[in-house]
């Protein structure tokens, strides 16, 4: 009798734009795109026989920092255990957060919090970063400053992988929502494609 598959295993970590949040069915209400329109489940069964994709998404998760936010990952991993690869597309929370914001500053959290992980949870654990969809909120009066439709976040993090030797991917410029904070479900269909090149790297 054969032996079954050993299926690899991969942990994808992110927010609202992992989880599938759409906005259209009212802003916070939990709406979510189906599972043909959440880039990871695309992801996972264009992979499916050979990796098994565990997703952890929260909305208005932030890059871990604080102790809470730390435990928070930590059992991830370690309910995942063991992992062959990591991926992470956090950030976008961490730069609205901030009261001027700074592509510099999300760029060195995510740098702290890899650093410290890749000593833990994830030694030896290849990692994809992946840069957070490009916010756009046109000229809004209050918003409008919180735009990266520059590209300088996602380049901040770029540079970011860099330096630790990570892989990387950019969800910057793909289709945003009218709140321009969330993919669409086209935006989310592209971005697995994108993911899905980094993953045949062999990152």
């Amino acid at each position: 009798m054969a032996s079954p598959v050993h299926k690899r295993r991969a942990l994808i970590y992110g927010d609202s734009n992992t989880y599938g949040t759409d906005p259209g069915t009212g802003r916070g209400s939990g709406g979510r795109y189906g599972p043909e329109g959440r880039w990871p489940d695309i992801l996972a069964k264009a992979l499916a026989g050979e990796w098994e994709i565990v997703t952890e998404a929260l909305p208005g998760r932030c890059i871990p920092a604080m102790d809470f936010e730390w435990e928070d990952f930590a059992g991830a991993a370690a309910r995942c255990a063991p992992l062959d690869r990591f991926a992470v597309m956090l950030g976008t929370n961490d730069y609205l957060s901030m009261p001027r914001p700074d592509p510099e500053a999300v760029a060195e959290r995510m740098e702290r919090f890899l650093t410290r992980a890749l000593a833990g949870p994830l030694a030896g654990v290849p990692v994809l970063i992946i840069a957070p969809p490009c916010l756009d909120f046109g000229d809004d009066r209050h918003y409008g400053r919180y735009n990266t439709v520059s590209g300088a976040l996602s380049q901040a993090l770029e540079r970011c992988a860099a330096r630790m030797g990570a892989a990387f991917a950019d969800a910057g410029r793909l289709p945003l929502a009218p709140d321009g904070i969330h993919l669409t479900e086209q935006g989310h269909v592209l971005l697995a494609e994108r993911v899905l090149a980094a993953w045949q790297t062999g990152w």
